[in-house]
């Protein structure tokens, strides 16, 4: 092999060596964006996830608002119906002694 089959050779090994490297480039420049896209991606769903706990917290604040209501109604109503039966065997007793 003379010299200039081996420049040839060599030269030839370059071009390829450029073209590999520049599709490597554009595998990367894609990645790159594809990269970019998907943390984009994930900063919309943290932005779901947050909007959504905050509204889950809301709701269950509510509820649990709701319930201490429904407790303090209870309670109100119970000592209501406690009244009037107390009042009712006062009127029971009261018949009972005017007999």
């Amino acid at each position: 092999m003379d010299f200039s089959d081996k420049f040839d050779n060599i030269e030839l090994k370059l071009r390829q060596l450029v073209l590999k490297m520049e599709r490597l480039q554009e595998e990367n420049t894609n990645l790159k964006s594809e990269n970019e896209n998907l943390k984009a991606e994930i900063d919309r769903q943290k932005g779901t996830v947050d909007a959504l706990k905050d509204k889950l917290s809301k709701t269950q604040g509510v509820l649990e608002q709701q319930r201490e209501g429904q407790t303090e109604y209870s309670k109100q109503f119970k000592q209501q119906i406690d009244q009037y039966i107390s009042e009712i065997d006062n009127c029971i007793e009261w018949l009972n002694n005017n007999e």
